[in-house]
């Protein structure tokens, strides 16, 4: 699967490949920082039994940054549009001492990030690369897992539908922010005049 995805980014047309390198520049440094946020001060901050699952979810996190940075270097693009110090600001401020909160955010942004591969792997412009949208909608797939398993865990240590709906609201808020340069490439990808804070809040563009 890796090895088709990569050689689907290598055959992109131009006014693909752009646009698909703008949206994964924002993407690959949530998968840096959710590798750390799974990682080992998260693990040892928790109980035993949830040790296995955490490391688990942190090299998911790594097999998705190794596969986006492998498309990146194929597609042979540093987009201007994207700050990676912002959004590795971003992306270090979810993290937080307070489990709960710490999950009910990974759960928040995982969330936004399913709706937003979500829009990739139905564009009819990437539809003939099989590869590539096969390896996005694996790691849409583990993401979905990631949502699932971080709001139990919120759920678990306290936090109440409505405290995760909140952080959730939160956390749509500044990814629209941090995303709204990469809106014209959004659009490029999918066809739609679907705006990034629609599809955040989990409106489906249509081609």
């Amino acid at each position: 699967m890796a090895r088709e995805s990569v050689a689907d980014a290598v055959r992109l047309p131009g006014h693909l490949a752009r646009p698909l390198a703008i949206l994964l520049e924002f993407l690959v440094c949530g998968e840096e920082s959710a590798t750390h946020a799974f990682g080992d001060s998260l693990i040892r901050s928790s109980p035993e039994d949830e040790h296995a699952c955490l490391a688990a979810m942190a090299r998911d996190e790594e097999v998705h940054a190794w596969l986006i940075h492998q498309w990146l270097d194929r597609l042979g693009h540093a987009p201007a549009e994207v700050d990676r110090m912002a959004s590795r600001r971003f992306f270090m401020r979810l993290q937080t001492r307070d489990r709960a909160l710490h999950f009910a955010r990974i759960a928040a942004l995982d969330t936004s990030v399913c709706r937003l591969l979500s829009q990739l792997v139905q564009s009819a412009g990437l539809a003939p690369y099989e590869g590539l949208v096969s390896g996005l909608a694996r790691i849409r797939s583990d993401e979905v897992r990631h949502v699932s398993v971080s709001r139990a865990f919120a759920l678990r240590l306290g936090m109440s539908r409505a405290d995760l709906s909140a952080v959730a609201t939160d956390i749509e808020a500044q990814l629209l922010t941090l995303m709204r340069p990469a809106e014209p490439a959004m659009r490029l990808l999918t066809g739609s005049g679907l705006r990034i804070g629609r599809i955040l809040h989990g409106e489906m563009a249509t081609t």
